[in-house]
């Protein structure tokens, strides 16, 4: 097993026997600690989806709160493990609620929360991804990007059902959003929406589709225009 190979398999499933093995014999320089954080993140993310929730707590929450007691949703901020928990239930539901969803646009959103929802540590990381990295990883998805107005703390090619997206994580005011450029995906609307606690915001895109995902949409519009003006005429009349 190769680095490459090694952080692709330890986005899928870090407690592989076979990862251990690949990070004792340090196939990657910092295997040991990507391993060790994605364990850790596995098990915190475990631990805090245990939670035993009472049969009644519905009617015990409408019982004793009032609509006006509610907080706006703009003051709630979130943690990763919080937003991946909501990834999952988003991801539960939909199984339950979408079945017969077929429309191009629904199945990608369904598509995108059911891939991050299982790559949740991406949302955690800190470090900024060098720009000489973001403009080669386009350019092998048939984009060219003017990276100079793109920030980002993730990036990677991943499948997405039969596709191959661009996987990425910007920084945001009110926490990191997830962006998914989907080369030569057709028929996808410009749509906001949520998926339970999920923002989503799909729109065409270049010579394909965009998929924003975070807790709160407010970050959307400067993210979006921060890739418009990166593609530049790419994208002139969409």
């Amino acid at each position: 097993m190769d680095c490459p190979e090694f952080r692709r398999r330890l986005l899928i499933d870090p407690a592989a026997p076979e990862l251990g093995v690949a990070a004792n014999a340090r196939v990657c320089p910092d295997a040991p600690a990507r391993l060790a954080e994605a364990l850790a993140f596995e098990d915190g993310l475990d631990r805090a989806l245990k939670v035993d929730v009472p049969a009644d707590l519905v009617e015990r929450v409408i019982k004793a709160t009032r609509e006006e007691d509610v907080p706006p949703l703009r003051l709630v901020r979130w943690q990763p493990f919080a937003l991946a928990a909501s990834l999952l239930l988003a991801v539960a539901v939909g199984v339950m609620v979408w079945p017969g969803v077929r429309s191009p646009t629904d199945q990608l959103i369904f598509a995108g929360i059911e891939h991050i929802a299982h790559e949740p540590y991406a949302l955690t990381r800190s470090e900024t991804v060098p720009q000489p990295l973001i403009a080669r990883m386009f350019a092998d998805a048939g984009l060219r990007v003017d990276d100079a107005a793109i920030d980002l703390t993730y990036l990677n090619r991943c499948p997405l059902g039969e596709r191959l997206s661009v996987h990425m994580v910007m920084p945001g005011r009110n926490g990191p959003v997830t962006v998914l450029y989907v080369p030569e995906e057709r028929g996808i609307d410009r749509m906001d929406t949520r998926s339970e606690m999920v923002a989503v915001r799909t729109m065409p895109f270049a010579d394909g589709a965009l998929l924003l995902l975070a807790e709160s949409n407010q970050d959307f519009d400067r993210i979006e225009s921060a890739w418009r003006a990166a593609v530049g005429e790419q994208v002139a009349g969409l």
